[in-house]
């Protein structure tokens, strides 16, 4: 009798299994295919020495505008001050400007509006997000909620839960460092703090084999007059000559444009 009962466990275990394999495939099949690499089409076939050519300054000068929020009141004198700050510490010294964007340094949420070479991982239960220099962002598309707010802290990617409508994916995410990330002037940044209110919606849908639109949206009741609403666009990476590894940027090697905060060369 016992040998029968562990018998027929192990055909009950056995058809379970099957039964949940078919389901995951069955799953898969559903998802869209967002193999390769992919990047902001601004850097796309740029030239050579990272300079973009005339039409991707073109398109980086419009997300450059189109990124500015719009903040209320109470906030405006917040980002003046900083701003303030930045441009007196390029005035001081314009050879040697400050590297607010560093350039050995994985880029915090959203990462999606940088410069880089991405690459995502889509499976039923997760869409992970990788880039080339080392960070990792996870969104959750098993169905599951944000945590609780006393279980909540702010980090670096924040906390993001998806789910998928059609071919386009979802995404909502909370609890990121409260500060938003604004570019000047090409490589200068001023970071503005924002409330604990932050809050981020983004849509991505693959557009065609070699191109991904993410429509990205900003919000915060707090500071904001009104959302920031921005639409990107990646292209697929198609140059192999392009695909470095970025992590091979080495801080202490002398060939590292950032010495003390600034950068050591400049393109006139």
């Amino acid at each position: 009798m016992a040998v029968v009962l562990a018998m027929l466990s192990g055909c009950l275990c056995l058809a379970q299994a099957q039964t949940s394999s078919k389901k995951r495939l069955e799953a898969f099949a559903r998802l869209p295919d967002w193999s390769g690499l992919w990047e902001l089409d601004a850097f796309a076939g740029q030239s050579a020495g990272q300079q973009l050519t005339p039409d991707g300054l073109r398109k980086y000068q419009a997300y450059i505008a189109a990124m500015h929020p719009a903040f209320n009141a109470e906030w405006e004198p917040k980002y003046d001050e900083v701003k303030r700050a930045l441009d007196a510490a390029i005035a001081a010294d314009p050879d040697h400007p400050p590297a607010t964007l560093q350039p050995c340094v994985a880029p915090p949420f959203p990462a999606t509006v940088r410069p880089g070479i991405f690459e995502w991982r889509v499976t039923p239960e997760e869409t992970t997000l990788l880039t080339t220099m080392g960070s990792v962002r996870h969104i959750y598309t098993d169905g599951r909620a944000h945590p609780p707010k006393d279980e909540l802290w702010p980090t670096r990617m924040g906390d993001s839960v998806g789910h998928w409508e059609g071919d386009t994916l979802v995404v909502d995410t909370v609890a990121t460092k409260p500060e938003l990330e604004i570019v000047e002037r090409g490589v200068f940044a001023t970071v503005v703090p924002m409330s604990d209110q932050l809050h981020f919606v983004e849509r991505i849908r693959m557009v065609n084999r070699n191109e991904m639109q993410i429509q990205f949206t900003t919000e915060d009741s707090v500071a904001l007059a009104k959302p920031l609403e921005v639409t990107v666009t990646w292209e697929r990476v198609t140059d192999i000559n392009r695909m470095t590894n970025e992590n091979e940027c080495d801080p202490a090697n002398d060939r590292h444009p950032v010495v003390n905060g600034r950068f050591t060369t400049v393109v006139r």
